[in-house]
């Protein structure tokens, strides 16, 4: 592999630097010159800053690309508006905002600065290679699923390079239209298969494990190559509770692990149900933010997401 062209994609870190570290390891082990970095390097997962030093090393010794996700946004967002949302609150305590606060306290503002610096499209051209986009959501959008959504074929033939990579889906998928693919690197720190769902949890293939993509150059085309990669899971579910995660954004943190553990996605089906909960109780419509805390607990304990003690 060292004598053929070959870029290592990684998305969607989260914070998990364990996970992100067993990724780079894997990848120089193969040879790998060049890497692909498509956003969400931060939130969620604890100790962001561990994060920021892999990045930082990676783009002093090797050929790297770096697109803003929306996470990144988040925390730009946040500084410019001084420390609020657009709205004047601020993030608090608890299991809707907690983690966000947690990172944002945990950046400095050269982290900020660095971020404000990626484009959310941009092109990789090797030589003697075919281009290839780049971007983290849509090339419009940070947070563009694409997937599904009814502009997504409009944007394909505007773009110059037949080859899309993106991240945000958090799972590995191809999809092919008139010439064109675009293809998502699934997630380094918080990799999915589907959906949580009501009762007891299963664990999938992409429990507590890592995801990646490799672009591989085979007789003037890109090859990919979809990979799993283990990883210290043990360490990334006790830095939840030394960092005091599990503390400061309870349900969240018991998502994370629940994620870790089974390779499955409560982070939308949980906070909506306590937002139900909630509504049913209170009559009141709330945002994710405004639900009081007991009914993220009663929404964690439907969907068999165990609290940390």
């Amino acid at each position: 592999m060292a004598n053929t062209l070959t870029a290592a994609v990684l998305a969607d870190v989260h914070g998990n630097y364990l996970a992100l570290k067993a990724c780079l390891s894997y990848a120089k082990k193969r040879g790998v010159k060049h890497y692909l970095f498509l956003g969400d390097y931060i939130t969620d997962h604890a100790f962001p800053q561990r994060v920021m030093e892999q990045l930082y090393e990676m783009e002093r010794e090797y050929d790297c690309r770096f697109i803003r996700g929306n996470r990144e946004e988040y925390m730009i967002d946040y500084r410019g508006n001084g420390g609020r949302q657009p709205d004047g609150a601020v993030w608090g305590e608890g299991s809707a905002q907690g983690a966000l606060l947690h990172c944002y306290e945990n950046l400095t503002p050269k982290d900020i600065d660095w971020f404000e610096k990626m484009p959310i499209y941009d092109e990789w051209r090797p030589e003697g290679a075919p281009p290839v986009s780049l971007c983290h959501g849509s090339p419009q959008r940070v947070r563009g699923a694409m997937r599904g959504e009814p502009d997504f074929f409009k944007e394909l033939p505007q773009l110059g390079p037949d080859l899309l990579l993106k991240g945000h889906n958090h799972k590995h998928f191809c999809l092919a239209y008139q010439g064109k693919r675009v293809v998502c690197a699934g997630s380094v720190g918080n990799p999915i298969a589907r959906r949580a769902r009501l009762g007891k949890p299963e664990a999938t293939e992409l429990a507590k494990s890592a995801q990646m993509l490799f672009l591989r150059l085979e007789k003037g085309c890109w090859a990919l190559e979809y990979v799993k990669v283990p990883y210290n899971w043990q360490g990334a579910i006790e830095n939840l509770e030394i960092s005091g995660l599990s503390r400061r954004a309870p349900v969240w943190a018991a998502m994370l692990r629940y994620n870790v553990l089974t390779g499955c996605d409560p982070f939308m089906v949980v906070p909506s149900r306590a937002a139900e909960l909630y509504h049913e109780a209170s009559g009141i419509t709330a945002l994710w933010h405004q639900v009081p805390e007991p009914y993220w607990r009663q929404a964690a304990e439907e969907f068999g997401v165990p609290m940390f003690r």
